[in-house]
């Protein structure tokens, strides 16, 4: 994770001595927000710790008195928090992301962003892409970065600010899926333009340096929509099934497989179509990695074939380069969903749609879990409500081990503007959604980042960005 400088001010310039001063630049929603911080706090307390440790050292301010922290310890991996309380609870939080405090310190002024918890304030709008088919990651840096109409813009949570990536002749495409890969880089792969299948993969670099060299790199690849992606552990990208378009325009649900890596000097290669293939058909489906161990397993698991949703999963196996097909089948067969592994390993599957007794499609309500350790699928007991969205749904674990659950398209095709928090429950097996603070705005083709400092930024399916503040706990 990227490490910011911070204002060295020496007290022999500021009062008279030599040690550093620390004074971060409080970022704040507006003051008609809900998430606006300083309403009814009578105690502001700032701190510095080690990143990861639950205390280190404390000052307390009241409102309105400089935020600073003086005669400091050079040390690395520093971590400024802010807490803001009312009669000694915390409702009120922020931090920095982590920085080293050294004598040749890039002077700067990080960004603190500040607001009530559990509230989303209105994000930074110059910079942030508008469109409503936006893809995003969080590279190991901690910015969040943003693609979409055929462009890049980058959010730096230190400078608190977009940059637009320059990139040149980048594919604008509906549909593409986005793979971060471990050195910040990211794959697009699939995706239409005008009806027709893009056939390129392309690699984006937010990070290069000079602003000369380019910052993206393409391919031939496969003219695919309604495929998956996944990022395995060795760094490369397994892309599989679909839709796929063949040399006379016509798509068709394939079982064909590819891995998109980088090769000789680390440069993009033409996507290697596997030997293997899906056992099943399907499009509309989700990867997941289930670990982070070498030879982790993917989960592949639901999506249609040319008659309706699949029940069976399967698995793919790197080391072998070979899918498998898994004998427990889904609690309820859907395509379109959201998958995203927990922090017990456990593989929670949330919405899309399914056929009921006939050929209609409808919502798939119940969310279920996959369990690797028994290797089935088991229903949660959580049920997704009429205002929930079912579709297009941006999805993000948070620090403290949750899941965010942000915007998307109801039954009906609606943007909405709910947010659940989805909680496992490691004892009972259940899955607890609770509904938190909503969206500004409703939001569909969207996409979210969690950035450096904990909080998570979303972009698209609209106009500007929003930013969700959640709990302190986890965010050490």
């Amino acid at each position: 994770m990227r490490r910011a400088g911070f204002t060295l001010c020496m007290l022999a310039a500021c009062s008279g001595g030599e040690r550093p001063v620390f004074a971060p630049f409080i970022d704040v929603p507006p003051e008609a927000s809900d998430a606006y911080p300083y309403t009814g706090l009578d105690e502001l307390v700032l701190e510095i710790a080690e990143s990861g440790r639950d205390e280190g050292r404390s000052e307390s301010f009241a409102l309105g008195d400089p935020l600073e922290l003086t005669d400091l310890d050079y040390a690395p991996d520093q971590v400024v928090h802010l807490s803001g309380r009312t009669r000694g609870v915390e409702v009120a939080y922020g931090r920095t992301c982590a920085m080293d405090i050294t004598a040749d310190s890039v002077e700067q002024s990080p960004h603190l962003y500040f607001a009530r918890m559990v509230k989303w304030g209105k994000g930074v709008d110059p910079g942030a892409i508008s469109g409503d088919d936006v893809l995003a990651y969080s590279p190991p840096d901690g910015s969040g970065v943003f693609v979409g109409t055929g462009r890049v813009s980058r959010f730096d949570p230190v400078a608190g600010s977009f940059a637009e990536v320059p990139i040149d002749d980048m594919a604008a495409r509906a549909g593409g899926i986005l793979a971060a890969v471990p050195d910040g880089r990211a794959i697009l792969v699939g995706g239409t333009a005008d009806g027709d299948g893009v056939p390129l993969v392309e690699a984006i670099d937010p990070n290069v340096e000079p602003v000369s060299v380019s910052r993206l790199e393409s391919q031939p690849g496969p003219r695919l929509k309604e495929h998956a992606a996944v990022t395995l552990v060795d760094g490369s990208v397994l892309v599989a099934g679909g839709q796929l378009e063949d040399e006379l325009g016509a798509f068709a649900v394939t079982n064909a497989a590819w891995l998109v890596r980088f090769g000789d000097a680390n440069s993009l290669t033409e996507p290697e179509q596997l030997v293997s293939e899906t056992v099943w058909l399907r499009a509309g489906h989700t990867m997941t990695r289930l670990g982070d161990d070498v030879g982790a397993a993917v989960l592949v698991v639901g999506g249609r074939d040319d008659i309706g949703p699949v029940a069976n999963a399967e698995l793919y196996r790197p080391l072998s380069r070979s899918f498998e097909s898994l004998d427990a089948p889904m609690v309820v067969p859907r395509w379109n969903h959201r998958a995203v592994r927990m922090p017990d390993g456990s593989i929670l599957i949330i919405g899309g749609k399914t056929l009921d007794g006939g050929l209609t499609e409808v919502a798939a309500i119940q969310v279920e879990r996959y369990d690797p350790v028994v290797g089935v699928f088991k229903d949660t007991g959580a049920v997704l409500r009429d205002e929930d969205a079912i579709e297009e749904v941006a999805v993000v674990p948070m620090p403290d081990g949750r899941v965010l659950l942000m915007g998307g398209r109801d039954a009906d095709g609606r943007p909405v503007d709910t947010v659940l928090i989805a909680r496992f429950d490691a004892v009972d097996g259940r899955v607890d959604l609770s509904v938190t603070d909503p969206l500004e705005r409703p939001r569909a083709g969207h996409s979210a980042a969690i950035l450096c400092d904990g909080t998570i930024l979303v972009v698209g399916g609209g106009a500007g960005s929003e930013r969700y503040n959640p709990p302190s706990a986890g965010r050490r």
